[in-house]
């Protein structure tokens, strides 16, 4: 790469870093936030849409309990999470070669998942969790507060316990969504009788 080509791509790494502050600043519009507690921000926070950032929700919380999904045999438990994460990031993030690197190296939890009928809100409850997790000690409060998620701190521990694998997942829950193949019906799944139970926490 020449030397104008580097010289570009600083300028224009420069102006998204400029815009992603902006639109973070307008996302914590109301706050009292200086700059330096802007810029220590992640990028998450300058997406201005609430139901992408519901979406984000999920599927954080879905790559936080990969392990957990890969594990279920209970059709109706899968069958909510892929309600709410779609098909294509379920079968992403269970067939995730990272996911399973990071089972053999014991790096991530495989807390038991909740009631069918609960999945989904789990799901979601994990993802504004590790979300959370990913501000700055000092900031949680007030920006967690500022977008009205309730966390249970309880959670927070756990991705500290197992913080290789917590910032895999924020890694996996910000790529791109797998494209949905045309005309590709969901993925169904066979119903176990098997009962399972939560732990109260990721």
């Amino acid at each position: 790469m020449t030397a104008p080509d580097l010289a570009g791509d600083s300028l224009a790494q420069a102006s998204a870093r400029r815009a992603q502050r902006v639109a973070v600043a307008r996302a914590l519009q109301g706050l009292a936030l200086d700059w330096p507690a802007i810029d220590a921000c992640p990028a998450w926070l300058a997406e201005p849409d609430a139901d992408a950032r519901e979406r984000l929700c999920a599927r954080a919380g879905g790559w936080w309990l990969a392990s957990s999904l890969r594990a279920c045999i209970d059709g109706k438990r899968l069958a909510r999470a892929c309600d709410l994460l779609g098909g294509p990031v379920l079968a992403a993030l269970r067939e995730s070669p990272e996911a399973q690197r990071a089972e053999a190296l014991n790096q991530a939890p495989r807390p038991l998942l909740p009631p069918a009928e609960d999945v989904p809100a789990h799901l979601l409850a994990c993802g504004r969790a590790l979300l959370g997790w990913s501000l700055r000690p000092e900031l949680r409060a007030p920006v967690l507060g500022h977008l009205g998620w309730a966390v249970d701190a309880r959670h927070h521990a756990a991705f500290d316990t197992h913080a290789a694998w917590a910032r895999q997942a924020l890694l996996a829950a910000q790529q791109p969504e797998p494209p949905v193949a045309e005309a590709e019906p969901e993925p169904e799944f066979e119903v176990e009788a098997e009962e399972q139970s939560t732990d109260g926490c990721c």
